[in-house]
């Protein structure tokens, strides 16, 4: 039994913040729904334009693309799908009759669309005391940024992270994927699951908000606070840092392979020199101290890119890492997702998916001993669960359901280019 077996949840979400969130719940054992509309499918399904191959198994985007897009698939396991149209009325009537059925209610859509349709927590809790509403909006419900559209880009240079991640006198720029998404979705989770404790000893259901911007804002924690105090901002400086040198990323054997070195003291100083095999480094003036070595980092950085170029970013971590060295190999997904260490950890869960076919899943960085998750199923195919839900869950007769599905209020495919 999975500890969030007797749970149901109901996603209004798209693209990875929202669904992140319930695919946790769902990696606990909650039967999670993924509410998709036809007319405008999420983005992650690929459903507009012509996304590269790359986004695809084999390259191949196949007769239905929507269910083969990597990005969806990757944090929609072990969930349903239902696809309506909650623009007409017996779809947005039949989600409401869903969401009654549910514990949990997710949107990551903007603030305002859940009262636009009565679905507000408000609105739902007259009738359903106990339900949870989980709202995440970017910059909050309310305040003077609370109508701004945002991605995860935008969030992050909102959150001061990017101000941070430059180099010197360059623009600033972001960590690469939308990090602040799933940091959002992790967040959520963890405060649905603190309102079901709530839930579980006084039968209270209630309103969440998290508000992404302010969830990254957390990274930044002490510079924040340094700023408030001083009236100074942290200066970008590539990987270099105040407290250790050297502290950067070096050329190692290969195209574009790099390996990460830091040393934070004299004594894994000392030990990076021995590793290198020129313990005079540690006692030339231009590198005896921490101060020193600030000052001369240029130098100090040429000097260990030169040893580093020539040999494997693996083999030289490992070698490193023995001597007392802080140090990783720069890893690619490639590299990820033949990581010997992963496969060891269990990290991967091979699941089969009807149109996508059967491919390592990347799982979630918490185990529990006594209650841990589990995946059970690759993500769902557009609209495979319509009828399950709608007939079974909801309750509603074969006939209306035909209807539905005639007059596309529901589909299992999504209209062209939505």
């Amino acid at each position: 039994m999975l500890p969030l077996d007797n749970i149901r949840v109901l996603e209004l979400t798209t693209a990875w913040a929202g669904p992140m969130a319930g695919r946790v719940l769902a990696y606990l054992g909650a039967d999670v729904t993924h509410v998709e509309s036809p007319t405008r499918t999420n983005t992650w399904r690929m459903n507009k334009g012509n996304p590269s191959g790359v986004n695809y198994p084999d390259f191949d985007p196949g007769e239905r693309r929507w269910d083969r897009a990597f990005l969806f698939n990757s944090q929609n396991v072990n969930k349903r799908s239902l696809a309506i149209d909650i623009k007409t009325g017996d779809g947005l009537e039949a989600v409401r009759g869903l969401i009654m059925k549910s514990d949990v209610l997710i949107c990551n859509f903007r603030p305002g669309m859940l009262q636009r349709l009565d679905l507000d927590y408000d609105t739902l809790s007259r009738t359903r005391p106990d339900i949870i509403v989980a709202e995440m909006p970017a910059f909050g419900l309310e305040g003077p940024h609370s109508s701004y559209a945002a991605l995860g880009p935008t969030m992050e240079m909102a959150a001061g992270m990017s101000a941070m991640i430059a180099y010197k006198d360059g623009k600033p720029t972001v960590t690469g994927p939308s990090y602040l998404d799933p940091i959002g979705g992790f967040n959520a989770a963890a405060a649905i699951l603190t309102a079901l404790l709530h839930r579980q000893a006084t039968g209270e259901g209630q309103h969440i908000e998290v508000a992404q911007v302010e969830a990254a804002m957390q990274f930044i924690g002490p510079e924040i606070l340094a700023a408030a105090a001083h009236g100074r901002d942290a200066l970008a400086d590539g990987n270099r840092v105040d407290f250790a040198a050297p502290h950067g990323a070096y050329p190692a054997r290969g195209e574009d392979e790099w390996i990460a070195i830091a040393a934070e003291d004299e004594e894994q100083w000392r030990a990076l020199c021995r590793v290198m095999g020129d313990e005079e480094f540690a006692t030339d003036a231009r590198f005896a101290t921490l101060a020193a070595r600030k000052q001369n980092e240029d130098a100090l950085d040429s000097l260990i890119a030169s040893w580093t170029k020539g040999l494997d970013k693996r083999d030289l971590a490992g070698r490193l890492q023995a001597a007392g060295v802080i140090a990783a190999p720069v890893n690619t997904p490639r590299d990820i997702a033949a990581s010997e260490y992963l496969a060891c950890r269990g990290f991967f869960a091979e699941l089969d998916h009807p149109v996508a076919g059967q491919h390592p899943h990347p799982g979630l960085p918490f185990h529990l001993s006594r209650t841990p998750g589990a995946y059970r199923s690759a993500a769902p195919g557009f609209g495979a669960d319509n009828t399950h839900l709608l007939r079974e869950v909801l309750g509603l007769p074969a006939e209306k359901v035909a209807e539905m599905e005639k007059t596309r209020v529901i589909a299992t495919a999504p209209d062209a280019e939505a």
